[in-house]
């Protein structure tokens, strides 16, 4: 019997069929080890990140509290500013405005308290080009007489709002019924601290018309963030 001899593989194509087994492998480790790279470098990055904020509402209960702890800003001081006479008296009555705005915007629900407005801001508008320390103190006292008279009127009108609705959604239940003391009382209490805007405007302003006479400049609390 005739045997049939196999055929011989050519050693080149052996080769060649090596080759290619060690190329597919060359490209799996390079693969391999640039996704270890990559995840590497990502959690690099996610550990050097500064945390990320809870949420925007948290961010704004920050800033808020950052606000009212602090009433004037950091930098604040009062200090004597070179200025005119005919300078330290227009911002003097800027601020004396109050005196007369404040009692008339508070019974006027306070329409009143923003036709007073008109005068500290005329001389706002009046002396910003050529006297910035008339016309600082000047928007100050503008500020200051709108926030005591319409932010105190919006302030009273809202609570009230919010009281009754609070009060009718209470009266649905035992345990609201018994509640609502504590809410009546907390509006009361609400309603007297309000009490202190207008009158704390009084003395404040009374404060800054000596300042700009002296010719130093003056901040109202919280105001004087806003009127830069």
């Amino acid at each position: 019997m005739v045997e049939h001899s196999k055929p011989k593989r050519d050693a080149h194509a052996i080769r060649d069929e090596q080759d290619i087994v060690d190329l597919d492998a060359l490209v799996r480790d390079y693969t391999d080890e640039n996704v270890s790279l990559h995840h590497a470098e990502r959690f690099e990055d996610d550990r050097d990140a500064p945390p990320k904020r809870k949420n925007d509402a948290q961010t704004w209960r920050e800033q808020l509290e950052n606000f009212l702890r602090t009433p004037y800003d950091q930098s604040y001081v009062s200090e004597r500013v070179d200025s005119s006479s005919s300078e330290r008296v227009w911002a003097a009555m800027a601020h004396l405005s109050l005196l007369i705005g404040v009692p008339l915007g508070v019974s006027s629900a306070g329409i009143l308290g923003v036709c007073i407005a008109l005068l500290p801001l005329a001389i706002y508008f009046a002396h910003r080009a050529r006297a910035p320390f008339a016309a600082k103190h000047a928007m100050q006292a503008a500020l200051a007489l709108l926030i005591s008279t319409v932010g105190w009127f919006g302030l009273v009108v809202a609570s009230g709002i919010l009281g009754v609705i609070l009060t009718i959604l209470l009266t649905a239940t035992l345990v609201g019924i018994l509640a609502l003391p504590f809410l009546w009382l907390g509006l009361l209490v609400l309603w007297l601290m309000l009490l202190v805007l207008p009158f704390g405007s009084f003395f404040l302003s009374v404060v800054g018309a000596v300042q700009a006479l002296r010719g130093r400049t003056f901040s109202y609390p919280y105001i004087g963030k806003w009127a830069r």
